[in-house]
């Protein structure tokens, strides 16, 4: 009985912790995107909440040059453009999406002040 408990325990351990590495995003739309990106955000302990929003601002930034580039475009300022992350995450995993990001050129880090005040 106890090898039962642990067996099931297990399968469930696996079956949760596959959930994100098995999803594929869709982008084709910024609304499939979004909705995406808030199904696999519900899954994440926080550390990984916060790593995996810092990676899409590093791939939404990462075509940016110039800070011209961020002043024409709106959408860019204070929110997540899911229709240019989308273009970037479509088909892939969460995992090969913290991968991407660790190619960008656009590094984000969060202030540990930034943290504490939430």
């Amino acid at each position: 009985m106890k090898h039962l408990f642990v067996l099931l325990f297990l399968l469930l351990a696996l079956g949760c912790a596959s959930a994100k590495n098995s999803f594929v995003f869709d982008g084709t739309t910024a609304k499939s995107t979004e909705q995406g990106v808030v199904y696999i955000t519900k899954s994440l302990k926080p550390e990984q909440h916060i790593e995996f929003l810092m990676a899409l601002l590093a791939i939404q930034f990462s075509d940016v040059n110039s800070a011209y580039d961020v002043i024409d475009d709106p959408t860019m300022i204070n929110q997540f453009n899911y229709e240019v992350i989308g273009k970037k995450i479509h088909g892939l995993t969460y995992t090969e999406v913290l991968a991407l990001a660790k190619t960008s050129p656009t590094k984000v880090s969060v202030a540990q002040s930034a943290i504490q005040d939430k």
